[in-house]
């Protein structure tokens, strides 16, 4: 049995597996899964001194610990069971949120839940691009780049949902304006590690819904991403009852969840 250690360490350090990882998730998750792991702690897993993993930990819904990402080099996966036992202990980890198609992270979290008895709560959907069944209501003329000066208005407009994206390269917005009218604005995202998805998001003004408005930002944010070679994602919270139609009418499937899975009662 080898000796398996973990230490803290910078994402930066951790590239090469990181973009391993991604690779073997399809490259199909969206803003919120990366900023669920990489907006926290990295952890290096050594075998007899060697890198063969890495795990992430933040803050639970319940104030306690939890783990955002456990990923394993196939060839050290024969011990996962047990290397994620001992993370789980040691580090007093009370939850996890594994995505559906992070095969490795998911099954241990639910063997985990199961042994312990407690339970699970389905945390959004991961959405993948798929071609609309008809036009956008709105026409491309009226999707318009932000200017700099109005990220302010648009921060507060849109109750700070690109907060701390303003300024970021990786980042660029839209609105969607009509007769002189700002009625949504949009933003399509490079994620870290995973630069060649693009994660598309949306906001409606609330005076301006049930207008396909919401629709119509997502089908044309979705070719600008691809006439750039990139792939568009998305998430929606599993909640949203008005958000998941928008991106189901605007061709785009549910394919993959998100799991917030406890460890403690």
């Amino acid at each position: 049995m080898k000796t398996f250690a973990y230490q803290q360490t910078s994402w930066n350090a951790l590239e090469p597996m990181v973009r391993e990882y991604y690779f073997e998730l399809g490259n199909k998750n969206d803003a919120f899964h990366n900023n669920l792991i990489f907006g926290n702690t990295a952890y290096r897993i050594t075998a007899d001194g060697t890198l063969c993993g890495f795990f992430s930990l933040g803050t639970s819904w319940d104030n306690g610990i939890m783990l955002c990402a456990f990923y394993l080099v196939p060839s050290a996966r024969v011990y996962c069971v047990e290397i994620f036992r001992q993370i789980v202990k040691e580090l007093h980890v009370q939850a996890a949120i594994p995505a559906s198609n992070d095969d490795l992270f998911l099954s241990l979290a639910f063997e985990r839940m199961h042994k312990v008895g407690t339970n699970f709560e389905m945390q959004a959907y991961h959405f993948t691009y798929g071609e609309p069944d008809r036009p956008a209501e709105f026409p491309s003329e009226c999707i318009l780049p932000v200017p700099e000066e109005e990220y302010a208005e648009m921060d507060k407009l849109t109750e700070g949902q690109w907060g701390g994206c303003y300024g970021d390269p990786h980042y660029h917005f839209y609105k969607l304006s009509a007769d002189g009218e700002t009625l949504g604005y949009g933003g399509i995202g490079r994620l870290k590690y995973n630069e060649q998805t693009a994660d598309i998001g949306i906001y409606t003004l609330p005076s301006q819904r049930m207008r396909c408005v919401g629709r119509s930002l997502v089908i044309h944010l979705s070719r600008i991403a691809l006439n750039q070679g990139l792939t568009p994602v998305t998430g929606c919270w599993y909640g949203n009852k008005e958000c998941i139609p928008t991106l189901k009418s605007a061709g785009y499937k549910p394919e993959n969840r998100l799991f917030y899975i406890r460890f403690k009662k």
